[in-house]
């Protein structure tokens, strides 16, 4: 196990440079198992936490990035709840930072960790409120918005993440009530692709398959949402590419999917 003095900054960024560009076998699996086992103690958190803020390179904040959500998840149990508040702001902080998620891998591995986050901490009362005021300020945001909003609902089902099935089944109730609200965020950054990126339209499409599994809409929004048009159109279309036809086509498959669902209850309820 790693100690206090060894685990610093510089040490971990050595530590990295040897494991990334090392030619020495032997080497690359000593800076392995240090940086194993400074994933594994108490004081990851607040290193990953200070390198993230550093952003010294991409390759150290990467890996600072995947430590800290794999802290979240597996280990948040270590962290006091005295402690959880600056995590948060911490994690509203960075997912802010343009130039640290313009990066693909942090941006994903922070948007998680703050899903994860949002999920565990039971002090944190709105977070897609507060993920969406931190992040309203910039059309830069967009994706690491769309990040966010796409992990909340996949995450409440994974089994990675470490919560009672108490506080599961809350969330589930609670973020399968956002409909409303998580569609209208979806029609605005919709609205607002004016230049039609690709990415950013496939991150749209993504994220409304996701809230859709969790039943987050009702049949009335789906069934005359410009995004389902959209859906239909991209389907219709022979100018897409084939991972915006994917996107489209999972999306009607939930969309279809949940009819039925809704189907099946209406003929319950007349039985």
């Amino acid at each position: 196990m790693a100690s206090s003095s060894e685990v610093t900054p510089e040490n971990f960024v050595r530590a990295v440079q040897m494991l990334y560009h090392d030619q020495d076998a032997a080497r690359k699996k000593i800076a392995s198992e240090w940086l194993h086992n400074v994933q594994s103690s108490l004081y990851a958190w607040t290193l990953a936490d200070q390198l993230i803020r550093m952003n010294q390179n991409s390759e150290v904040t990467c890996l600072s990035a995947q430590i800290l959500r794999h802290k979240i998840q597996h280990n948040f149990d270590e962290l006091p709840i005295e402690h959880c508040k600056g995590l948060c702001d911490s994690l509203l902080d960075h997912i802010s930072r343009i130039e640290l998620t313009r990066n693909t891998t942090v941006r994903v591995q922070l948007a998680v960790a703050t899903a994860d986050l949002a999920l565990q901490f039971v002090g944190w009362e709105q977070p897609v409120e507060d993920v969406v005021e931190k992040l309203k300020t910039s059309s830069e945001h967009m994706l690491t918005l769309l990040e966010f909003l796409t992990a909340l609902p996949e995450e409440v089902n994974t089994s990675t993440i470490r919560i009672g099935e108490n506080r599961r089944q809350y969330c589930r109730e609670k973020y399968s009530n956002c409909g409303k609200q998580i569609h209208e965020i979806l029609i605005f950054l919709l609205q607002a692709n004016s230049s039609h990126n690709e990415l950013l339209f496939i991150g749209i499409l993504k994220c409304f398959a996701a809230w859709i599994t969790i039943r987050a809409f009702d049949e009335n929004i789906l069934l005359s949402s410009p995004l389902l048009i959209s859906v239909l159109d991209i389907l219709k279309s022979t100018q897409c590419s084939n991972e915006v036809h994917k996107s489209a086509c999972d999306c009607l498959c939930d969309i279809l999917e949940l009819c039925e669902v809704c189907k099946r209850k209406r003929k319950k309820l007349i039985k």
